[in-house]
């Protein structure tokens, strides 16, 4: 599986769940064949924005079977 097909899962998997992104995403760490992929949510982009917490959104990709599951950030 190619970085962009882990892009694009991920992608999929936030935008069926109606759960707000940007791109450009970035590959996290992987952990024993899930990948980590970052996006920043919209609020980041917004500059009257002070502060937003957390800055991004993380799901991971299971490189075996494709699945992905949204990482909950406190």
């Amino acid at each position: 599986m190619t970085e962009l097909d882990i892009i694009n899962l991920a992608k999929e998997f936030l935008t069926s769940r109606s759960i707000g992104f940007v791109s450009p995403s970035t590959i996290g760490r992987e952990y024993k064949g899930k990948v980590e992929v970052i996006f920043p949510v919209p609020e980041t982009l917004d500059p009257n924005v002070a502060v937003v917490d957390p800055p991004d959104v993380r799901v991971l990709v299971n490189l075996e079977n494709q699945t992905v599951e949204l990482i909950d950030q406190m």
